[in-house]
């Protein structure tokens, strides 16, 4: 467990904290390019890392990110008019360029202001149906990390965001623990066919319930997660995988090693691979990523990026539902925020469903992760040999706090790494196979196992 001040520094990402200034050292995902879908269409609002910006595409299609307040009185650049070039403020009327050039003062006749100073703007870039913005000291960049989706064209990829009113850290954590799936998302696996299951004492018939949930992508061919009785589902009664962690050059990756049920010999893993400081690739999950990145220390935006077949209509996808349910979430920026249905509690008592929370994996996570609190305290917490990569990842963290303030870079950054080969994996494999042959492109330093 952490100390309650380890925590603190572990959770606040604002201006001048410890954590705020790690991941001001990395290209952030800060919003959605599809948000401002053609040149001189009205500008966002972006909160990111406990500070508010105006992110805007001029009239040549190119992305803007400045700060939100105007440098001469203060007015919302948000509430300006996109036009020729730039962004106006309605207040005085000034106009400012994607690189923060101030390209006019109506109220004040001369140049001489506007040609020595600037307003506050930073590098953005748009990739993977995302725009990155780098918030760091200038000159101080790291590699772009160009993921095998950041390249995909627009219709090949569905991105969807929600939301979430709890800090970052309790999603992060989520989307690297491994143990809870056979657990918490019963009521996917029983979609997806996995068949009567066991929870301590607990008996689960595993009859589908949340017929409509989205489902995570199947595998096909040899690389298939099954078993007897479970095509296609989930090949293991073994609710406590061991985990094996090493670090990679872009953060680290896992091993949670189950054995298969009625095979002997044969085991069960699933590889998690997580990009410092906000991306996972998820063992089981189809082509993409999951993206959890803080708006400030009490909520976060939980984004998913997937690949689909070109022509298939991902951005289209995207734009109607965020790639999800319309009932749970919203299209519009400001209608992301998750709204938790009703916990079927009849259902529960009657067999029918774990959780009691339709809408799938991420609607389950987000139940218990918000449920937390607004900043859950670490010291309170008793860890186990499960969360092995959670303590990993905090290490990474710390150590890069440490790092930073003595004046080096974070760590992860990927020098030498080919970010396109990242992977995860799901496969039922020899007990003798290292697991690490599934993720070569990883990049993995071996490393005696570690005990909790």
């Amino acid at each position: 467990m952490l100390t309650t001040e380890e925590n603190e520094v572990l959770c606040r990402v604002g201006p001048g904290t410890p954590m705020g200034k790690v991941l001001r050292r990395y290209w952030t995902p800060a919003f959605q390019a599809g948000d401002l879908p053609e040149p001189d269409c009205p500008p966002i609002r972006v909160t990111v890392l406990g500070e508010d910006f105006a992110a805007f595409r001029d009239s040549s299609g190119r992305l803007g990110f400045l700060d939100e307040l105007c440098c001469h009185r203060g007015a919302s650049l948000t509430l300006g008019r996109v036009e020729e070039g730039g962004i106006r403020c309605l207040y005085h009327g000034w106009k400012y360029a994607v690189d923060g050039t101030i390209l006019e003062t109506p109220n004040l006749a001369t140049s001489t202001f506007r040609e020595r100073v600037k307003h506050g703007a930073y590098p953005v870039r748009e990739a993977g149906g995302l725009g990155w913005v780098y918030l760091g000291p200038p000159g101080t960049e790291p590699p772009f990390p160009a993921f095998s989706w950041t390249d995909a064209a627009a219709d090949e990829l569905v991105v969807s965001e929600m939301i979430m009113d709890c800090n970052w850290m309790q999603v992060q954590e989520g989307s690297i623990d491994s143990s809870h799936v056979a657990i918490l998302h019963l009521d996917t696996l029983a979609t997806m066919g996995a068949g009567p299951r066991n929870v301590g004492s607990f008996e689960f018939s595993g009859e589908p319930w949340d017929l409509d949930m989205p489902v995570p992508g199947r595998r096909g061919g040899a690389g298939r997660p099954g078993g007897p009785g479970q095509p296609g589902g989930w090949p293991s009664d073994d609710n406590a995988p061991r985990i094996e962690v090493e670090n990679t050059p872009f953060g680290f990756h896992y091993a949670a090693i189950r054995d298969v049920t009625g095979e002997p010999g044969k085991r069960f893993v699933r590889v998690t691979a997580f990009a410092m400081p906000y991306t996972a690739f998820i063992g089981g999950v189809a082509s993409g990523a999951v993206i959890v990145v803080p708006r400030d220390d009490y909520t976060c935006s939980s984004i998913g990026v997937f690949k689909v077949p070109k022509g298939a209509g991902g951005a289209a996808a995207s734009r109607r539902a965020g790639g999800a349910d319309p009932a749970v979430w919203g299209p519009e920026p400001e209608n992301r925020r998750v709204r938790l249905p009703r916990q079927d509690r009849a259902a529960m008592a009657a067999g029918k469903s774990f959780a009691g929370f339709r809408g799938g994996n991420r609607i389950q996570d987000a139940a218990v992760q918000m449920s937390e609190g607004p900043m859950y305290d670490r010291a309170k917490e008793h860890l186990v040999p499960a969360d092995l990569a959670i303590i990993r990842m905090r290490r990474l963290f710390a150590d890069s706090v440490r790092r930073v303030e003595a004046g080096q870079a974070p760590l992860g950054l990927g020098e030498g790494c080919d970010f396109a080969r990242i992977g995860a994996a799901s496969q039922i494999i020899d007990a003798g196979q290292p697991w690490q042959d599934l993720v070569p492109g990883n990049q993995g330093v071996r490393e005696p196992v570690r005990q909790a």
